[in-house]
């Protein structure tokens, strides 16, 4: 099985991903993390690579902060919208654009970057051990990645609320179970990425939920009436166990160790 390419969806996916209140909330809250753990730990002038940044909308929140950016995506569809937006929002002169699979990025690059973003993107690899692989390729020494994926019990849980009985535990990644295709189809336990970046070298040093509330609201109204209150109150319990493992993405920031 291959990468999941968004091209002949792309407009389809910033409709009803970014253009819905669930994609503003956890760009709220990923974005309250670059801000916060992610962007302090870079020195002025640190290029930041975008692996799989897709339309480009917290690498456009990057640059603005005043970093270089390497955006990478499989998609020249989305990679062409990403561009346009930047051009659109003044910030052409701190973009770079790179089309292709993460998997291929180490051999590509001239140098590891201080600073890697990868949001949203294990979930639709057909290897998500080998794009963690490459991104540590693509990381320096005493780097931070700020790594965000699709979590597996947010979404047993949600589908549990739901009612969608016969789509739990390992039915979740089964093709005959699959309803959505906005939907990803891979969601990951947490404790086996973390598994996974630990056997790279790589240290954890916090966790988040993204989205730890809005998807449970039973009035769904709420979503869009109480956008502005939502998001403090997904700021303010994201990082609270257990709301942090219940969350529909987990965030981790994650560095390298520095070479002795």
């Amino acid at each position: 099985m291959n990468d999941t390419n968004f091209d002949g969806r792309a407009r389809k996916f910033a409709d009803n991903i970014y253009g819905t209140s669930k994609g503003q909330v956890r760009e709220a809250v990923l974005w309250h993390q670059l801000q916060h753990r992610f962007l302090p730990r870079l020195g002025q002038g640190d290029r930041v690579l975008d692996a799989g940044g897709g339309q480009g909308q917290m690498a456009r929140r990057v640059a603005a902060a005043g970093y270089p950016v390497l955006l990478n995506d499989l998609s020249a569809e989305m990679l062409s919208m990403a561009r346009q937006r930047a051009d659109e929002a003044g910030l052409a002169s701190r973009f770079q654009y790179q089309q292709g699979a993460i998997q291929q990025l180490p051999q590509q690059i001239a140098h590891p970057y201080q600073g890697v973003v990868c949001h949203a993107v294990l979930e639709w690899a057909s290897d998500p051990q080998a794009v963690l692989a490459a991104l540590a390729q693509c990381l320096a020494p005493g780097g931070v990645l700020s790594l965000a994926f699709f979590n597996h019990l947010g979404a047993e849980f949600h589908n549990l609320v739901a009612g969608n009985f016969d789509n739990l535990g390992e039915a979740m990644t089964n093709r005959k179970t699959r309803r959505v295709r906005m939907v990803p189809h891979s969601p990951l336990r947490n404790e086996q990425v973390i598994e996974w970046l630990e056997a790279l070298g790589l240290q954890v040093e916090h966790q988040c939920g993204v989205r730890v509330i809005h998807d449970y609201l039973r009035d769904k109204s709420l979503q869009q009436s109480q956008l502005e209150r939502l998001i403090e109150l997904e700021l303010a319990y994201c990082e609270r166990v257990p709301y942090r493992d219940m969350g529909r993405y987990t965030h981790l920031l994650v560095s390298k160790p520095e070479q002795n």
